[in-house]
């Protein structure tokens, strides 16, 4: 998690951020990638989030 610089959330209702918020809490702990959260209609109904990650490749030299 420590190569995440940029996550984007889509949830079908802002009313869900608050619980996601706790899972990414535990999973980034410290790291605070920049972030945007989205609201609006998933694929399936039955999807509740959607998360897009950008990380950096850190090369050994």
């Amino acid at each position: 998690m420590q190569s995440v610089i940029r996550v984007t959330y889509v949830l079908p209702s802002a009313t869900y951020f608050p619980d996601c918020r706790l899972t990414l809490r535990k999973y980034f702990g410290n790291v605070k990638p920049a972030a945007m959260m989205i609201s609006a209609g998933l694929s399936d109904p039955w999807m509740r989030i959607e998360i897009k990650v950008i990380a950096r490749h850190k090369t050994g030299t």
